[in-house]
């Protein structure tokens, strides 16, 4: 019987450290894949970023040909739907989001990326061409009243509106940014 004891025992503690091992293990490869997907994050809100800052300088020339009165040499389009979102919304499917980022970033980037969406370049692009219209209705009826006094003016007036909600959507994603960066720095100093 005491032949028994010794191998039962060894093969006992086999099994747990076999469990244990296996445990560690699948722990780690979790934590690797959460540290991936956190810097995919990131990198995503930083092209972001690049994607608004682009937007930005097209809503300079806009604002540009619309001061110049040349409107109608103004071709750009806003490739709102572009804008990257695939693991941020993977992160919000598996919950992993809600341990990364604060109620306030997830707020703020919810409604980033409801504005910077197919609907959202839908709207802006259509806003921008009626203006651009009722300029070139105005040039080619000679009306300059209307054109100064009131389309210009609504124009300009757009332009600064979206110029506000790209700086605002970059100042939220740059924000996301550096806090994760700063949680990232605290880790590695633990």
């Amino acid at each position: 019987m005491s032949d028994l004891v010794g191998p039962a025992v060894g093969a006992f503690l086999g099994v747990i450290a076999g469990t244990l091992i296996t445990i560690l293990a699948t722990r780690h490869r979790e934590r690797r894949a959460y540290r991936q997907q956190v810097q995919n994050l990131v990198f995503e809100l930083r092209l972001n970023i690049k994607k608004i800052d682009r937007w930005l300088s097209e809503i300079t020339e806009y604002r540009n040909k619309v001061n110049g009165d040349n409107l109608h040499n103004w071709s750009g389009y806003f490739d709102l739907g572009k804008a990257v979102y695939a693991t941020t919304n993977r992160m919000l499917d598996d919950g992993s989001l809600y341990t990364t980022l604060s109620e306030q970033h997830i707020e703020a980037l919810q409604s980033t990326i409801a504005e910077l969406s197919p609907a959202g370049a839908k709207y802006m692009n259509e806003q921008l061409a009626n203006l651009r219209s009722e300029f070139e209705t105005a040039r080619q009826t000679h009306d300059t009243y209307s054109w100064f006094n009131v389309t210009k003016q609504e124009a300009v007036r757009v332009a600064d509106f979206w110029e506000r909600k790209m700086r605002d959507h970059r100042s939220v994603l740059g924000e996301i940014v550096s806090a994760i960066d700063a949680r990232s720095i605290q880790r590695r100093a633990q």
